[in-house]
């Protein structure tokens, strides 16, 4: 997932606690491919988790984790996004508008899929 690159320290932060929510540092270690001490690392913010492990995270994650790391990481980019167009007001109109296209899209999409269309 391309978009796991662009996430942030504290959203990598916030994916491994959520996992060691149901599981011991030993546990997560062992399903995620690292060493518990890494997992302490991720958790306190001494170390970030890198994309693959984010990636893996996802992949062991149960239905309500994944709905939540889901959350995270759409949050975490939207925060990006926000800052951007805030610090650079003279991005294209049309850039914001592309933006609004692809939303928009979704949400047609989401309408279809919840009326049993798609």
């Amino acid at each position: 997932m391309k978009a796991i690159h662009n996430i942030s320290k504290e959203a990598r932060e916030d994916i491994i606690s959520i996992l060691l929510e149901n599981r011991s540092k030993k546990e997560l270690a062992n399903e995620l491919g690292v060493t518990p001490t890494a997992i302490l690392k991720f958790s306190k913010g001494v170390t970030h988790a890198s994309d693959e492990t984010i990636e893996k995270a996802i992949e062991i994650s149960n239905e309500e984790e994944r709905k939540r790391i889901v959350e995270v990481i759409l949050n975490d980019l939207i925060s990006s996004l926000i800052e951007i167009i805030k610090e650079n007001p003279e991005i294209e109109i049309e850039k914001i508008n592309e933006l609004r296209k692809v939303l928009d899209e979704i949400e047609k999409t989401r309408l279809l899929v919840s009326s049993g269309f798609v």
